[in-house]
């Protein structure tokens, strides 16, 4: 008889037990759509009969049924760390990659309206001018004047360009570091829920599938890892809170969370004094409360990988390079130019004067502010080496009658051929933007390999696969089902025993 009514106790642990199956393959059904979830697994075991047998009876070793010991996130915590160093390190390429596409997009070469075709109609149009040197002959020298004005403007569009993408990604590196700060501030609120509910004993599975999706995310910005929260070392509960480290410090310390700045000495703007700016830095804001090792306000953060570590490198290397590039071939047009102006004369008999100069009138030319002199007009080109208004004595001395050659305009036009003149140095400046940007794309194609590697390999672990849950779904009903059939018949075995006695 007492054999009975265990078996009522062991039917009813099995329906509990596929009832929790059940419900937890519903879940993983549920969100086999939801990002960052992680699938669960009902995990069991055999309740085996009393340890000590009471006076006058005897274990007959049926067992007590079955429990239902926990519900475990499937994850592993090593390919998860793997899989956030991978995007930290696509992160950081993937900055760079935009920017050099950005500073593609803007020299736009090859193509119709780069800097490359407008230098080669301006030395055309003066030699244009050179061969129609008559004072009569006006439309040639315009032709030129205008050629010149469209280099200058490409010039100032090339450097106003690389200053708006030199701000916007400042922009980028703000918003970023705000988000950063929130996200942190919401990983230590998991944490302190985490922490609470590991106290409790009570499972926080859902808890932590949302800070590991934060923690991911932290991590293609900062490179940032985790490590066991040291807050709560020799606590008398099983923690599971963590600590998220940025280099060797904390920006979240168990339930404090730290916060970061951005240092930019330039305010927001590209120098336009032909300098370089002054390097953007992450810093420290804060460090987190409690934490002993937490870093000074203003110390520089350690970032080797992720987002805003690429942002950095496009702010501090790529973007202030390539514009000392786009001013170097500014300064060497207008040397080349204005050197050549002095040594002819205009269709007045004026010696040449500069042709470009500053913007802001200074001695330094820059692509930002190389401008055509203001008030400049078609008869100011000096496209003669002889002297229309009188004699004049040549390098050996020979003294030449008045004359209006052209041989200054077209000698002005044989430097489109320097080896080391403006259009060589630009020439020279595509190439390294084309070799650069192909080096990028490679290294990225190359680590998203390695990244897809990595999720799937995480995936494979913590993922839902429906076809699985959908195996665990039967299985689950036919326990419950067998189990509800195992009760009727005890039911009916109990039934029949107790008519018996009647």
């Amino acid at each position: 008889m007492v054999a009975a009514f265990s078996g009522l106790h062991i039917g009813t642990s099995a329906i509990h037990a596929a009832q929790r199956g059940l419900n937890v393959t519903g879940q993983n059904i549920a969100n086999s759509a939801t990002e960052g979830y992680t699938r669960q697994r009902v995990n069991q075991e055999a309740v085996g009969g009393p340890g000590v047998p009471a006076f006058w009876s005897r274990y007959d070793g049926s067992g007590e049924g079955v429990r239902v010991t926990s519900v475990t996130r499937m994850n592993d915590e090593f390919l998860i760390a793997r899989a956030n160093n991978a995007g930290a390190a696509l992160g950081n390429l993937a900055e760079q990659q935009k920017t050099m596409a950005a500073v593609e997009r803007t020299v736009s070469e090859p193509g119709e309206t780069g800097l490359h075709k407008k230098l080669t109609e301006m030395w055309n149009a003066m030699g244009a001018a050179g061969n129609s040197p008559s004072v009569a002959d006006f439309s040639p020298r315009a032709a030129a004047l205008e050629r010149a004005k469209e280099v200058a403007a490409q010039l100032n569009h090339l450097s106003n360009a690389m200053g708006t993408q030199w701000g916007d990604t400042t922009v980028e590196v703000g918003a970023n570091v705000t988000a950063i700060n929130k996200m942190a501030e919401d990983i230590a609120k998991l944490n302190t829920a985490i922490r609470n509910n590991d106290i409790a004993r009570v499972p926080s599975n859902e808890l932590l599938d949302q800070r590991d999706v934060l923690i991911a995310k932290l991590a293609d910005l900062t490179g940032a890892t985790v490590r066991r929260s040291e807050m709560d070392q020799g606590v008398d509960f099983p923690s599971q809170s963590v600590d998220v480290m940025i280099g060797d410090k904390a920006l979240v310390y168990g339930i404090r969370a730290g916060s970061l700045a951005v240092d930019d000495p330039n305010d927001g703007s590209y120098p336009t004094d032909g300098t370089a700016p002054e390097p953007v830095r992450l810093t420290w804001a804060t460090g987190a409360d409690g934490d002993p090792g937490a870093p000074a306000a203003g110390e520089e953060v350690g970032l080797t990988s992720g987002r805003v570590q690429g942002q950095l490198t496009s702010l501090n290397d790529i973007i202030p390079t390539y514009m000392s590039r786009f001013d170097e071939v500014a300064a060497k047009l207008a040397d080349t130019v204005n050197d050549q102006q002095e040594l002819g004369y205009t269709v007045d008999g004026e010696i040449g004067s500069a042709l470009f100069v500053a913007a802001d009138g200074g001695t330094t030319i820059t692509a930002g502010n190389i401008r055509v002199a203001a008030g400049s007009v078609a008869n100011d080109l000096a496209i003669s080496r002889g002297n229309p208004k009188g004699d004049w004595t040549d390098a050996d001395g020979t003294t030449q009658p008045p004359s209006l050659d052209g041989n200054n305009a077209l000698a002005m036009s044989r430097h489109i051929g320097d080896k080391a003149g403006p259009d060589a140095t630009y020439n020279s400046l595509v190439v390294s933007i084309g070799v650069q940007g192909q080096s990028v794309d490679r290294n990225v194609k190359a680590q998203e390999n390695v990244v897809r590697q990595a999720l799937d390999a995480r995936d494979n672990v913590s993922g839902v696969s429906l076809n699985e849950e959908m195996t665990n779904m039967i299985q689950y009903q036919h326990s419950f089902a067998a189990a509800a059939k195992f009760i009727s018949t005890i039911d009916q075995a109990l039934d029949t025993l107790i008519n018996m006695k009647r």
